[in-house]
């Protein structure tokens, strides 16, 4: 899992200033390797860090720059390795948070860009490498002039697990690191002009401090205003209550959705997003071997979890809307209904540069406030599967009878990075499922056969998002992946 850029001065490539609609043009690609150093408990190590971005080559006033493909690539050195290996560390996480200068015309303002990277392993020699990736805030500048983006101060915050699959004491280990003096860290210029809609643009009124991720140095009116990712901006209102438990260390917390096409119908339902809660289960070492250039490792781990909608074990009611028998429009509520605790089952073999994670679930699906062309078909309140909906799958691991069974998959590139599904980082799961027949269905008449026929059958696929879970257990949130009372940050969108 190790990501190696070309040592080089930060590049970028500057475009002309074309006054032009009211819209960020072309772009532009920055690379930057800087020098850091980093105080870690033992003393202060040389710390490598290349930070890569795409910008726009240029923009109009008043509008959103968004930094792109954000990475940043961190390289410890053997000594700090040193130092997580004493205490008992085989692995680490990390996270980012890597505080960037805005600053244009004399003004300038400070981003906060976030990034979390899955676990390494830790070797005696050769250092590790972690490629932090996330969402980071845009940048407005409301006149004309070039604005300019620089690396500043990085803090870097590990989470060491033992071979065993525990916590580390500490836990994790927060690590300022300041850039070395004379170090250039320009990340890109990008010229700003006048939109042709704004011929006499008004200077930007300031930033309001209530935008997460942004703070500002200065504050005069033309400071380039910062806002927040949508996504972290937008938890309160798309997604349900979704608190970890705070007393295990192990604890995680995660939003998800989705999608789910009915064959019969065909088309696709939405699975809102609903809360997960987890607790990681010890890792089980298979086969680990350490030898000069060579890291060896196969981990399995057994955690188990459950679906949480105001304290039932549900996701949140979603609506459906079909045409029964291919000519009435009909709509619905669907929800479903967790019989037990989810098994999640995950294996990563590091030398095959594979990882697989299966998740099992026994899920009964509900139907109710049904309407039809419009006029309200009373189901009552027990319309339902007769049994859990079932996996469905040519691989015999993926084939039952009574449970779901999605699984995700990571795999190594021929890049050396790690893409995909893990728990700890979230990714797409998918799986194919039988839909039973429906009972309960209908006051006064059995209406059961009309959504068995509609619904019910085999090859249905289900395709859901994990967004990266907060890591409740732990007191000082590393990641910036919880809001104060633990709740996620991070809410996925729906994969098809």
């Amino acid at each position: 899992m190790r990501s190696r850029g070309a040592v080089a001065a930060a590049t970028v490539v500057l475009a002309a200033i074309v006054p032009g609609a009211d819209v960020a043009l072309g772009d532009q690609r920055a690379d930057a390797e800087l020098a850091y150093t980093c105080a870690f408990p033992g003393g202060p190590h040389p710390v490598k860090v290349q930070v890569a971005a795409r910008f726009p080559a240029r923009a109009a006033t008043g509008t959103a720059i968004r930094p792109a493909e954000v990475t940043t690539s961190v390289t410890l050195p053997d000594a700090a390795v040193a130092e997580l290996t004493r205490l008992r560390a085989a692995t680490t996480g990390a996270t980012t948070r890597l505080t960037t200068e805005v600053a244009q015309n004399g003004a300038s303002a400070q981003a906060l860009w976030l990034g979390t990277a899955p676990a390494v392993p830790l070797t005696p020699s050769g250092g590790a490498v972690f490629r932090a990736t996330g969402e980071v805030p845009t940048v407005t500048a409301g006149s004309a002039g070039d604005l300019t983006v620089t690396a500043a101060g990085l803090t870097l915050v590990l989470r060491p697990v033992t071979t065993e699959g525990g916590a580390t004491d500490p836990a994790t280990l927060s690590v300022p690191c300041t850039p070395d003096p004379g170090a250039k860290g320009l990340l890109a210029t990008v010229p700003v002009g006048a939109a042709i809609s704004s011929p006499s643009p008004t200077p930007s009124t300031s930033a309001t401090g209530d935008a997460a991720g942004a703070e500002h140095r200065t504050d005069p009116e033309s400071a380039p205003r910062i806002a927040a990712p949508k996504a972290r901006a937008a938890a309160a209102t798309t997604a349900p209550r979704c608190q970890g438990d705070t007393t295990n260390p192990l604890a995680l917390a995660a939003y998800t959705t989705g999608y789910s096409n009915v064959t019969k119908l065909g088309g696709a339902s939405l699975i809102p997003v609903f809360c997960a809660k987890v607790v990681q289960g010890p890792n089980q070492l298979k086969r680990i071997e350490v030898r000069p250039g060579v890291f060896e490792l196969h981990l399995l781990q057994n955690s188990v979890g459950r679906l949480d909608y105001e304290g039932r074990a549900q996701t949140p009611p979603g609506p459906a809307t079909f045409l029964t028998f291919g000519f009435m429009p009909t709509t619905a509520t669907m929800t479903l209904e967790a019989n037990g605790p989810l098994s999640i089952e995950s294996d990563l073999n590091n030398t095959a540069g594979h990882g697989e994670t299966y998740i099992r679930a026994s899920l009964m699906l509900r139907i109710s406030d049904v309407k039809v062309n419009g006029t309200p078909l009373d189901v009552g309140p027990n319309c339902r599967t007769a049994g859990p909906v079932y996996s469905s799958d040519p691989d015999p691991a993926r084939n039952t009878k009574d449970h779901m069974v999605l699984l995700g998959e990571l795999k190594k590139g021929t890049d050396t990075v790690w893409r995909g599904y893990s728990l700890s980082r979230g990714g797409p799961l998918d799986g194919t499922v039988t839909i039973p027949p429906f009972t309960g269905c209908g006051v006064g008449e059995d209406l059961s056969p009309l959504f068995t026929t509609a619904v019910s059958g085999p090859s249905n696929t289900v395709k859901q998002n994990q967004g990266a879970p907060c890591a409740s257990g732990i007191e000082d949130d590393p990641a910036q992946l919880c809001t104060a009372d633990k709740q996620p940050t991070t809410i996925p969108t729906p994969l098809r």
